[in-house]
């Protein structure tokens, strides 16, 4: 049963994740106020906004594929979340050095962070359903 909370909770991490991405530049460019103040792609927003988010999806999502795979014994979920896992970490860490060098383009961010997003919270929804189709089986309720 912990395990399909932490689940839910690590989907809703990531959905906040990809609407902050999504929804500030929109905001932004909408509030001239906020556009001259906060803008995404500033260092001092992205790096707490990012570090605070990964500070609770990482053991969150860690624990949770974890449980669910010592339940259903399927690695797809770890698969699919843990590589979006991967894409979140190296965009939080690297994306500021790769913008600066114009490796990605003034979007890749966010689209890094969005991939990221969707490839851990499908991660989580197949560790959900692959832990109420073994349930039977699954001695951790």
């Amino acid at each position: 049963m912990l395990q399909i909370y932490l689940d839910r909770f690590a989907i809703v991490l990531s959905s906040i994740c990809a609407i902050h991405c999504i929804a500030l530049p929109i905001v932004a460019s909408i509030l001239p106020l906020l556009a001259t103040t906060i803008h995404h792609g500033s260092g001092l927003h992205e790096f707490w906004f990012h570090q605070f988010i990964l500070f609770f999806i990482l053991p969150v999502s860690i624990f949770a594929l974890f449980i669910g795979f010592r339940c259903h014994k399927n690695c797809m979920p770890i698969f699919v979340g843990g590589s979006g896992l991967i894409v979140l970490v190296f965009t939080a860490i690297f994306a500021e050095e790769l913008l600066h060098h114009q490796v990605l383009p003034s979007y890749g961010e966010t689209l890094l962070t969005i991939i990221g997003g969707i490839l851990h919270a499908s991660g989580h929804l197949m560790n959900l359903f692959a832990t109420k189709a073994s349930r039977l089986n699954c001695s951790i309720k």
